[in-house]
């Protein structure tokens, strides 16, 4: 039995664009498993207009397509049947199951119940502005779906074989069997049309090298497998690049992954075959000459396949490939005053990065390492004006952007307190001592009665403002280091604190929220919250957003900044929730929902505008902002950008093993640099990924500057830099 179904979720919360589930069940099967949050305006009109035109006789292929899901259904007519195919384009790009045959009416009758149900819900549920367009959609279509019809007189197609051996060794050959139909006029364009379908042909893929001629094979689709090999050759070009050790290759329907080493030249198959040898090098550009061969094999094979979107995407991004793959073109040295331009050169300092066209491509190199540093996992780490600032609980050292020499070092047994500009107050047994930038010497220093200092250090209107024991507040004379005030908030065992204006806010485990005078330290309101606090409050305009919470009941509380008075409280009924984000007059905050990641928003009122499902995995998650939308990062790696509209403008994959916990996304000179176990630099408008280096799994904090160099701190105490080499633009 044949249904379609239809999630009802977006009938409780109509919007402008309903956003629910969408399931095709075989026998209670679903051949769409994971799109749980389509675009049902568009997908709906889109399987009707597909089943339609197979019906009529006037296409043979049709595809429709599941942008959230990264899913494409291909639906090809063969008699008075219908096959269904399931391609996922995500990363490994494969087939979700075997093709599926199932009978053309009882497919129609299906669709045509579904079209009519979804189009009744949406008049009587959705605005009119959504039913009008709706309606003209779906008329024609629905009305040819009742029609009776019989299956078109057609000629049975003959299956064909394609085979094509590698060019040269080390190299890639493949086979294409049961090539089907072809897509004629038709497959030059996306939608119903069907250009996916003729590139799903079964078939293998294999690696040949010397005296080994099939020494890897890929029982698979070899469009499909190309493509994830092409991509994969991407971030193998990047890690040999890198100097990275190791890298895998194992794309859908592989028996047993490629292991490559990339130091010694050698590869295995597995983790414990037999090494042969094997560059990195060499193996990209043949992935990117396979690409370039299978392109054109299926142009040969059927000329309306030239435009074919799917194979121009692949063949251009092969393209790009091996021109880096290639490496540059080094002139001759003819004269000593070109020799000396070139040593000049190679000598500068990293160029600022200009984009005059289309951003495609960045490659980082390391710049110098850091090791040995003191409790990383308790470690902040900022940004200065000559370099990043480390600041543990004892010790902050700052180092030099260009070659990592150590600017300064303060180190206290009884705490350091830091900021990024070299202000640092330091605390021993019988002191407390103040340093101003790179000076050696101490700027002042007291007598002291003992108590922790650091690690963090707020400076505003003159005053240096640090916690004890992560509970009092002490706040000492930038100039001459004598303590003006001092706040010991009682039954407390943590406390977070912020300016905002000539106020000091602090929160606590309690549940209390105080307000001091910065200028004395006089208490000017303490407000009780019904649960404790959990995290710093968060300034916004004369306001100020604080998360507080205990267990599973969560709640976001806004007060006025001067008078402590609340504003409004919302319970996000949510688990794990981030650190609450304004960005413009809209609130945002993540967590999990039944093991699900949402991402909320909030107007200034404290009402609930939309929620969106993430699809990023298990939580927790951290958010930063963007112009007009919010980027939201987990500790697997994977990210999404959420415009303040809801809707979801594109998302990326994990990066690897989890991190130790979800770091948020920095944003420097219109690059967007994703924490992971692999740092992914994407462009914050398309998503598209144009760096990755690698971190590792130990990675606590990130930091890039105005000069996009990298800064990584891990949890064995090492410190990377990375600089931008070079980026590639493509002008249109």
């Amino acid at each position: 039995m044949t249904r379609i179904r239809i999630g009802h979720r977006w009938k409780r919360e109509p919007s402008a664009s309903p956003l629910d589930s969408i399931a095709l069940e075989l026998d209670g099967v679903d051949l769409l498993s994971g799109a749980v949050e389509e675009s049902l305006a568009e997908v709906v009109p889109a399987l009707v207009r597909a089943v339609a035109a197979l019906q009529g006789g006037g296409r043979r292929m049709a595809q429709v397509s599941l942008a959230e899901a990264h899913l494409e259904l291909v639906l090809r007519r063969v008699g008075g049947e219908v096959e269904l195919l399931v391609a996922s384009l995500a990363r490994p790009a494969r087939l979700t199951r075997p093709p599926i045959r199932v009978d053309a009416e009882e497919l129609t009758q299906a669709v045509r119940t579904a079209g009519e149900r979804f189009l009744a819900d949406v008049t009587r549920v959705a605005p009119r502005s959504l039913s009008a367009p709706l309606a003209q959609a779906l008329a024609e279509p629905l009305k040819q779906l009742g029609r009776p019809t019989r299956p078109p007189d057609e000629e049975p197609v003959k299956p064909a074989t394609l085979r094509q051996e590698p060019p040269e060794v080390p190299g890639f050959g493949f086979e294409l069997r049961d090539l089907g139909p072809r897509a004629g006029r038709e497959g030059g364009r996306r939608g119903t049309s069907g250009t996916l379908a003729p590139l799903l042909g079964a078939g293998e893929v294999w690696l040949a090298l010397p005296g080994r001629p099939d020494a890897w094979k890929v029982p698979a689709p070899p469009f499909l497998t190309t493509l994830e090999l092409s991509r994969l050759a991407v971030e193998l070009a990047r890690a040999v690049e890198l100097g990275e050790a190791r890298f895998e290759l194992a794309p859908a329907g592989a028996r047993q992954p490629l292991v490559l080493d990339l130091k010694a030249g050698k590869a295995k198959l597995g983790r414990t075959g037999t090494p042969f040898a094997l560059e990195g090098n060499a193996l990209a550009a043949a992935i990117f000459h396979l690409g370039e061969a299978l392109a054109a094999a299926f142009a040969e094979d059927g000329r309306a396949q030239v435009g074919n979107p799917y194979l121009v995407e692949l063949a251009d991004r092969c393209r790009e490939g091996l021109s880096h793959v290639r490496g540059p073109v080094e002139p001759p040295e003819v004269e000593g005053a070109a020799r000396n331009r070139r040593t000049r050169t190679a000598a500068a300092t990293s160029k600022p990065l200009k984009v005059p066209g289309r951003l495609r491509r960045l490659r980082f190199e390391r710049l110098w390492e850091q090791r040995g540093l003191e409790d990383a996992e308790d470690s902040r780490l900022l940004l200065g004006r000559h370099g990043p600032v480390c600041c543990a609980p004892q010790a902050a050292v700052a180092f030099s952007r260009r070659d990592g020499a150590r600017l300064w070092k303060r180190a206290a047994p009884l705490g350091v307190a830091a900021a990024a500009d070299g202000h640092a107050v330091a605390a021993d047994l019988s002191r407390v001592y103040g340093f101003t930038g790179r000076g050696e010497g101490a700027r002042w220093l007291h007598d002291h009665d003992g108590i922790p200092l650091g690690p963090l250090l707020l400076r505003k209107d003159g005053l240096l403002l640090t916690l004890s024991e992560d509970r009092t507040v002490v706040a000492f004379a930038e100039a001459t280091g004598r303590e003006v005030w001092r706040l010991a908030p009682p039954r407390t065992q943590r406390s977070w604190l912020t300016t905002q204006g000539h106020r000091a806010l602090v929160t606590t485990d309690s549940g209390y929220v105080y307000g001091l005078d910065l200028e004395d330290g006089q208490v000017r309101y303490r407000m009780r919250a019904p649960l404790p606090f959990h995290g710093a409050p968060i300034p916004w305009g004369r306001r100020f957003l604080a998360l507080l919470g205990r267990g599973s009941h969560w709640a976001i509380l806004l007060a006025d900044a001067h008078t402590g008075e609340a504003v409004w409280t919302h319970e996000p009924d949510i688990t794990h929730p981030s650190a609450p984000l304004p960005v413009g007059s809209r609130v945002f905050v993540a967590g999990e929902r039944e093991r699900e990641g949402v991402l909320l928003c909030l107007d200034a009122k404290g009402q609930r505008l939309w929620e969106r499902a993430l699809h990023l995995g298990p939580g927790p998650y951290a958010l930063s902002p963007l112009p007009r939308a919010v980027v939201v990062t987990s500790a697997s790696g994977a990210a999404a950008r959420v415009a303040a509209s809801g809707t979801v403008d594109w998302r990326v994959g994990a990066a690897g093993e989890p991190l130790i916990g979800a770091l948020p996304a920095r944003t420097a000179r219109g690059v967007t640099l994703l924490p992971g176990e692999r740092v992914r630099a994407v462009d914050p408008r398309g998503g598209q990924v144009l760096a990755e280096v690698r971190a590792g799994v130990g990675l606590v904090a990130l930091q890039a500057d105005v000069r996009l160099n990298l800064y990584f701190l891990d949890d064995t105490g090492t410190l990377s830099a990375y600089r931008l080499g070079t980026h590639f633009t493509v002008v249109e």
